[in-house]
Protein backbone atom coordinates (compact mmCIF):
# COMPACT_ATOMS: atom_id res chain seq x y z
CA UNK A 1 0.00 0.00 0.00
CA UNK A 2 1.44 3.12 -1.27
CA UNK A 3 2.36 5.99 1.77
CA UNK A 4 -1.41 8.62 1.85
CA UNK A 5 -0.30 11.80 0.89
CA UNK A 6 -1.08 13.79 3.95
CA UNK A 7 0.20 16.53 3.91
CA UNK A 8 1.35 18.65 7.32
CA UNK A 9 0.28 22.24 8.28
CA UNK A 10 2.27 25.36 9.28
CA UNK A 11 3.69 25.70 12.81
CA UNK A 12 0.33 28.27 12.71
CA UNK A 13 -2.25 25.72 13.89
CA UNK A 14 -6.03 26.66 13.89
CA UNK A 15 -7.53 24.45 16.05
CA UNK A 16 -11.21 25.91 15.00
CA UNK A 17 -10.21 24.38 11.64
CA UNK A 18 -12.66 21.65 10.88
CA UNK A 19 -9.94 19.05 9.69
CA UNK A 20 -8.86 18.71 13.30
CA UNK A 21 -10.71 16.21 15.71
CA UNK A 22 -10.03 17.46 19.57
CA UNK A 23 -9.16 20.98 20.36
CA UNK A 24 -6.03 20.12 22.25
CA UNK A 25 -2.92 19.70 19.86
CA UNK A 26 -0.61 17.18 21.77
CA UNK A 27 2.97 18.23 21.88
CA UNK A 28 4.37 16.07 24.21
CA UNK A 29 3.19 16.73 26.90
CA UNK A 30 -0.22 15.31 28.55
CA UNK A 31 -0.38 12.19 26.23
CA UNK A 32 -3.26 10.11 28.55
CA UNK A 33 -5.26 13.50 28.15
CA UNK A 34 -4.99 13.64 24.58
CA UNK A 35 -5.32 10.10 23.88
CA UNK A 36 -8.91 10.29 26.04
CA UNK A 37 -9.67 13.03 23.86
CA UNK A 38 -9.48 11.16 20.97
CA UNK A 39 -11.08 8.14 21.88
CA UNK A 40 -13.78 9.78 22.20
CA UNK A 41 -13.94 11.78 19.14
CA UNK A 42 -13.00 8.71 17.02
CA UNK A 43 -15.98 6.77 19.10
CA UNK A 44 -17.98 9.48 18.28
CA UNK A 45 -17.80 9.32 14.63
CA UNK A 46 -17.53 5.41 14.69
CA UNK A 47 -13.72 5.35 13.30
CA UNK A 48 -12.24 3.92 16.73
CA UNK A 49 -11.82 0.35 14.87
CA UNK A 50 -9.43 1.69 12.56
CA UNK A 51 -6.82 2.55 15.49
CA UNK A 52 -7.35 -0.34 17.90
CA UNK A 53 -6.68 -2.84 15.32
CA UNK A 54 -10.44 -4.21 15.31
CA UNK A 55 -10.86 -3.74 11.94
CA UNK A 56 -8.04 -4.87 9.99
CA UNK A 57 -7.10 -3.92 6.62
CA UNK A 58 -9.22 -6.25 4.04
CA UNK A 59 -6.90 -7.17 1.06
CA UNK A 60 -5.66 -5.61 -1.81
CA UNK A 61 -8.27 -7.51 -4.11
CA UNK A 62 -11.21 -7.19 -2.16
CA UNK A 63 -13.78 -4.60 -3.04
CA UNK A 64 -13.87 -3.14 0.23
CA UNK A 65 -10.11 -1.88 0.34
CA UNK A 66 -10.71 1.21 -1.53
CA UNK A 67 -13.33 1.77 0.92
CA UNK A 68 -11.06 0.97 3.77
CA UNK A 69 -7.95 2.78 2.53
CA UNK A 70 -9.98 6.03 2.15
CA UNK A 71 -11.48 6.13 5.70
CA UNK A 72 -8.18 5.26 6.79
CA UNK A 73 -6.15 8.05 5.33
CA UNK A 74 -8.97 10.57 6.59
CA UNK A 75 -8.01 8.54 10.24
CA UNK A 76 -5.20 9.45 9.71
CA UNK A 77 -5.22 13.42 8.71
CA UNK A 78 -7.17 13.21 11.53
CA UNK A 79 -4.58 12.25 13.83
CA UNK A 80 -1.96 14.40 12.44
CA UNK A 81 -3.73 17.11 12.38
CA UNK A 82 -4.42 16.86 16.28
CA UNK A 83 -0.19 16.44 16.77
CA UNK A 84 1.97 19.25 16.74
CA UNK A 85 3.86 19.40 13.79
CA UNK A 86 7.39 17.90 14.44
CA UNK A 87 5.75 14.62 16.39
CA UNK A 88 3.32 15.01 12.94
CA UNK A 89 6.11 14.61 10.42
CA UNK A 90 7.73 12.17 12.85
CA UNK A 91 4.87 10.04 12.22
CA UNK A 92 4.24 11.06 8.67
CA UNK A 93 4.94 7.99 6.68
CA UNK A 94 3.07 4.64 8.44
CA UNK A 95 0.99 3.00 6.58
CA UNK A 96 -1.99 3.01 8.62
CA UNK A 97 -4.10 4.61 11.35
CA UNK A 98 -3.03 1.97 13.94
CA UNK A 99 0.69 2.37 13.37
CA UNK A 100 0.56 5.80 14.42
CA UNK A 101 -1.82 5.31 17.19
CA UNK A 102 0.56 2.81 18.21
CA UNK A 103 4.09 4.44 17.79
CA UNK A 104 2.39 7.48 19.72
CA UNK A 105 1.85 4.31 22.67
CA UNK A 106 5.51 3.39 22.93
CA UNK A 107 6.65 6.75 22.99
CA UNK A 108 4.59 8.68 25.39
CA UNK A 109 2.51 6.43 26.92
CA UNK A 110 4.14 6.40 30.67
CA UNK A 111 3.62 3.37 33.25
CA UNK A 112 0.59 3.74 35.42
CA UNK A 113 2.56 4.53 38.62
CA UNK A 114 5.20 7.27 36.94
CA UNK A 115 1.77 8.76 35.93
CA UNK A 116 -0.28 8.52 38.73
CA UNK A 117 2.89 9.86 40.87
CA UNK A 118 2.58 12.90 38.55
CA UNK A 119 -0.93 13.66 39.23
CA UNK A 120 -0.74 13.08 42.71
CA UNK A 121 2.33 15.98 42.61
CA UNK A 122 -0.48 17.96 40.84
CA UNK A 123 -3.03 17.45 43.58
CA UNK A 124 -0.65 18.09 46.28
CA UNK A 125 1.34 21.34 45.10
CA UNK A 126 -2.24 23.04 43.54
CA UNK A 127 -3.35 26.10 45.73
CA UNK A 128 -5.83 29.19 44.97
CA UNK A 129 -3.17 31.86 44.90
CA UNK A 130 -4.78 34.29 42.45
CA UNK A 131 -7.60 32.45 41.04
CA UNK A 132 -11.15 33.10 41.55
CA UNK A 133 -12.72 29.82 43.48
CA UNK A 134 -14.44 28.16 40.46
CA UNK A 135 -11.09 28.42 38.03
CA UNK A 136 -9.10 26.88 40.96
CA UNK A 137 -12.40 24.28 41.59
CA UNK A 138 -12.25 23.22 37.57
CA UNK A 139 -8.35 23.07 37.80
CA UNK A 140 -8.45 20.23 40.23
CA UNK A 141 -11.37 18.64 38.46
CA UNK A 142 -9.37 18.39 35.46
CA UNK A 143 -6.81 17.04 37.34
CA UNK A 144 -9.38 14.28 39.36
CA UNK A 145 -10.61 13.33 36.00
CA UNK A 146 -7.44 12.50 34.74
CA UNK A 147 -6.31 10.26 37.63
CA UNK A 148 -9.97 9.06 37.58
CA UNK A 149 -9.01 7.59 34.02
CA UNK A 150 -5.66 6.09 35.22
CA UNK A 151 -6.54 4.60 38.17
CA UNK A 152 -9.99 2.74 36.36
CA UNK A 153 -10.80 1.53 39.98
CA UNK A 154 -12.75 -1.29 39.42
CA UNK A 155 -17.02 -0.49 40.07
CA UNK A 156 -19.04 -3.36 41.55
CA UNK A 157 -22.60 -3.63 43.32
CA UNK A 158 -21.93 -4.56 45.91
CA UNK A 159 -22.17 -2.60 49.28
CA UNK A 160 -18.72 -1.83 49.11
CA UNK A 161 -19.01 0.33 46.00
CA UNK A 162 -20.67 2.84 48.13
CA UNK A 163 -18.14 3.62 50.51
CA UNK A 164 -15.46 3.41 48.25
CA UNK A 165 -16.20 5.97 46.36
CA UNK A 166 -17.85 8.09 49.32
CA UNK A 167 -14.17 7.71 50.33
CA UNK A 168 -11.97 8.79 46.98
CA UNK A 169 -15.16 11.90 47.53
CA UNK A 170 -13.88 12.74 51.00
CA UNK A 171 -10.24 12.67 49.72
CA UNK A 172 -10.77 15.55 46.70
CA UNK A 173 -12.88 17.54 49.13
CA UNK A 174 -9.65 17.51 51.46
CA UNK A 175 -7.50 18.42 48.66
CA UNK A 176 -10.26 20.87 47.83
CA UNK A 177 -10.08 22.72 50.97
CA UNK A 178 -6.30 22.41 51.67
CA UNK A 179 -5.87 24.65 48.83
CA UNK A 180 -8.17 27.20 49.20
CA UNK A 181 -6.62 30.66 50.71
CA UNK A 182 -6.76 31.84 54.46
CA UNK A 183 -9.71 33.68 53.87
CA UNK A 184 -12.37 30.74 53.95
CA UNK A 185 -10.65 29.79 57.08
CA UNK A 186 -14.18 30.15 58.50
CA UNK A 187 -16.30 28.53 55.83
CA UNK A 188 -13.29 25.52 55.58
CA UNK A 189 -13.91 24.71 59.36
CA UNK A 190 -17.38 25.02 58.93
CA UNK A 191 -17.86 21.73 56.46
CA UNK A 192 -14.76 20.05 58.20
CA UNK A 193 -16.76 19.76 61.00
CA UNK A 194 -19.82 18.56 59.38
CA UNK A 195 -20.60 14.63 59.79
CA UNK A 196 -20.45 13.46 57.63
CA UNK A 197 -18.60 15.45 55.52
CA UNK A 198 -20.70 16.89 53.11
CA UNK A 199 -20.30 16.05 48.91
CA UNK A 200 -17.77 18.31 46.85
CA UNK A 201 -21.53 19.69 44.82
CA UNK A 202 -22.47 20.76 48.64
CA UNK A 203 -19.24 22.14 49.57
CA UNK A 204 -19.06 24.07 46.01
CA UNK A 205 -22.38 25.46 46.62
CA UNK A 206 -21.64 26.51 50.38
CA UNK A 207 -18.19 28.42 49.04
CA UNK A 208 -19.88 29.89 46.59
CA UNK A 209 -22.68 31.58 48.65
CA UNK A 210 -19.75 32.63 51.01
CA UNK A 211 -18.18 34.68 48.09
CA UNK A 212 -21.42 36.13 46.96
CA UNK A 213 -22.37 37.49 50.67
CA UNK A 214 -19.20 38.65 51.23
CA UNK A 215 -19.19 40.83 48.05
CA UNK A 216 -22.63 41.80 49.15
CA UNK A 217 -21.14 43.16 52.53
CA UNK A 218 -18.37 44.79 50.65
CA UNK A 219 -18.90 48.37 50.02
CA UNK A 220 -16.33 51.02 49.22
CA UNK A 221 -15.05 52.65 52.09
CA UNK A 222 -16.86 56.76 52.57
CA UNK A 223 -14.13 59.47 52.81
CA UNK A 224 -15.06 61.09 55.98
CA UNK A 225 -13.18 64.47 54.40
CA UNK A 226 -15.05 64.41 50.99
CA UNK A 227 -18.21 64.38 52.90
CA UNK A 228 -16.90 67.51 55.32
CA UNK A 229 -16.03 69.53 52.32
CA UNK A 230 -19.49 68.84 50.59
CA UNK A 231 -20.83 69.77 53.59
CA UNK A 232 -19.00 72.78 53.67
CA UNK A 233 -19.94 73.74 50.25
CA UNK A 234 -22.92 73.41 50.49
CA UNK A 235 -23.47 75.22 53.95
CA UNK A 236 -21.31 78.46 52.34
CA UNK A 237 -23.40 78.44 49.19
CA UNK A 238 -26.93 78.64 51.44
CA UNK A 239 -25.21 81.43 53.26
CA UNK A 240 -24.40 83.57 50.10
CA UNK A 241 -27.76 82.96 48.62
CA UNK A 242 -29.80 84.44 51.95
CA UNK A 243 -27.49 87.39 50.83
CA UNK A 244 -28.45 88.01 47.58
CA UNK A 245 -31.09 90.75 46.79
CA UNK A 246 -32.58 91.61 43.34
CA UNK A 247 -31.75 95.17 41.84
CA UNK A 248 -34.29 94.76 39.12
CA UNK A 249 -37.39 97.00 39.53
CA UNK A 250 -40.54 96.71 37.55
Amino acid sequence: MAAPQIPIESSTIDISSPYYLVSTIFTGVGFATWKRSMILSLSAKNKLQFVDGSLPPPSENSPMFPKWSRVNSMVISWLLNSLHKEIAESVLFLLTAKEIWSKLHQRYEQSNGALIYQIQQQLYSISQNSDEFSTYFTKLTKIWDELRVVQEIPTCSCGASGKIQKYLEDQRLIQLLMGLNESYKIIRGQILMMKPLPSLSTAYSLIIQEERQRDIHTSPAINNDAIAMVATIESQFHSSKKSLTCAHSL
